[in-house]
């Protein structure tokens, strides 16, 4: 008897599967009933099942039949995958018909010759073979150029490393030449363009901050922007900017022309009402390396940060799938979800909770004794204006300057987490400026109106 002919899952289907299961059953990958269900399963399964002509299998091999019976699901996972199939099976099967790309029925074994029950892929998942079609599945000891797994990035965005990748056809970008499709994601909305074989940033809809914009209006390929989503650099080597883009080189912050003026000494010259207010530039000392998952660090129990009504929303999911892991350092348990490319573990964070951060302080200052206004900028845009009624050097040094492992929780400080992400990742386009005359009543209404020129 010939090998079974195993068609390789279309990308995008492969893509479309994965989300599918994510929203109605849990996030891949996700542990139940002791099986890691990963999207490496899930195509297996969807491959083995698309394999048959009736697109159905049965779970089980029979093995106690008079005649060498046809290979169930079981077998077929197992010879593919290495791993037990009688335990994978029931889970994989229940999480397909949960999702609705699978359904149990029973069929009649023609070499047993008996009914047994099986499980069959419905119509709009089947697929067939096409020209130089390449698999989304990457197995054990296969090997794989960087062209099979072109797409296997849509299952992270990364933009903002929770939402998956939609492909979208027939529809249009206003402002962007035609193409066939574009790649959309179902968290923050960020629009990816194809470019021959790479992919552009587009647009970012509801995300606008530097930490992400940064890559807007690049082009790079699929395996490039899969490494950015899981936090890493193919080969370690810095990404290059898109022919024709060249990096801002200049020290010192600019504003745009007819809102703020810079003068020569690097002060902020700010028109507020008929007021004409300066603001001084504030150095800051830098010290050690940028470092990422300082949330790793978070020593308290995942059962004692669990009664902080931050979490309750998520008490459901841990009781169901992650309850052994209450007794474990919180950080501990996060990291390892991180590990596994679980994106569970981005619900106990803050927006902005999963950044690189520094440490730096105030240096020498006449202003740092005293209180007032600072305003954050980065690049060409004010990002924060902070109304300082401590000192701004207390400010400087023990807020903005440091970030603890729980300040990157739910219940942590986003706005803190925000501003030391910006100043440590943009040291040469950020800078602090600060305005120190006058009272607390008069700081308090400069605060609100510059909140005007945010520009984000």
């Amino acid at each position: 008897m010939s090998a079974t002919q195993y068609f390789p899952i279309p990308p995008e289907l492969f893509a479309l599967a994965g989300e599918t299961v994510s929203r109605r059953v849990s996030r891949l990958p996700f542990l139940r009933s002791g099986v890691m269900v990963t999207g490496e399963l899930l195509g297996v399964a969807m491959e083995c099942l698309n394999a048959e002509f009736n697109k159905t299998l049965a779970l089980r091999t029979p093995r106690d039949a008079a005649v060498k019976p046809d290979d169930g699901l079981d077998c077929c996972i197992e010879s593919r995958l290495r791993i037990p199939g009688k335990t994978v099976v029931p889970v994989i099967v229940e999480v397909l018909c949960s999702a609705g790309i699978a359904e149990t029925t029973e069929f009649l074994d023609r070499r047993a010759h008996r009914p047994c029950k099986a499980v069959r892929l419905l119509p709009p998942w089947t697929w067939d073979a096409g020209p130089a079609m390449s698999s989304a599945v990457k197995l054990p000891g296969a090997g794989h150029d960087d062209d099979a797994s072109s797409l296997s990035w849509m299952s992270m965005c990364p933009v903002c490393r929770t939402g998956i990748l939609n492909r979208v056809v027939g529809k249009q970008l206003f402002g962007i030449p035609h193409t066939d499709f574009y790649i959309e994601c179902t968290y923050c909305g960020a629009k990816f363009i194809p470019v021959g074989t790479q992919f552009r940033l587009v647009s970012i809809a509801t995300v606008r901050d530097p930490l992400w914009r940064k890559h807007l209006d690049q082009t790079f390929p699929a395996e490039t922007w899969s490494a950015l989503a899981r936090g890493a650099v193919p080969g370690g080597k810095p990404l290059q900017l898109p022919v024709g883009k060249k990096p801002d080189s200049s020290p010192s912050p600019k504003l745009p022309a007819g809102s703020l003026t810079q003068l020569k000494d690097g002060s902020l010259v700010v028109p507020v009402g008929e007021k004409t207010l300066f603001f001084k530039p504030l150095k800051l000392n830098f010290t050690g390396a940028v470092r990422g998952d300082v949330f790793a660090r978070v020593q308290k129990p995942l059962s004692g940060i669990m009664e902080n009504p931050a979490f309750s929303h998520l008490l459901p999911t841990i009781n169901a799938r992650y309850s052994r892991y209450l007794p474990l350092q919180t950080g501990l348990f996060l990291s390892q979800l991180k590990e596994r490319q679980d994106p569970f573990y981005r619900e106990f964070l803050n927006m902005y909770g999963d950044e690189k951060y520094g440490a730096f302080r105030l240096g020498d200052s006449r202003e740092g004794d005293r209180n007032g206004v600072l305003v954050v900028v980065v690049n060409r845009g004010i990002y924060a204006v902070i109304n300082c009624t401590d000192t701004i050097r207390s400010m400087i040094n023990e807020t903005l300057g440091r970030i603890l492992p729980e300040d990157c929780l739910l219940s942590g400080d986003s706005t803190r987490c925000r501003m030391n992400a910006l100043l440590c990742n943009n040291k040469k386009e950020a800078a602090v400026f600060a305005y120190t005359s006058g009272d607390e009543g008069e700081h308090k209404r400069i605060t609100e109106l510059l909140k005007g020129f945010i520009s984000v």
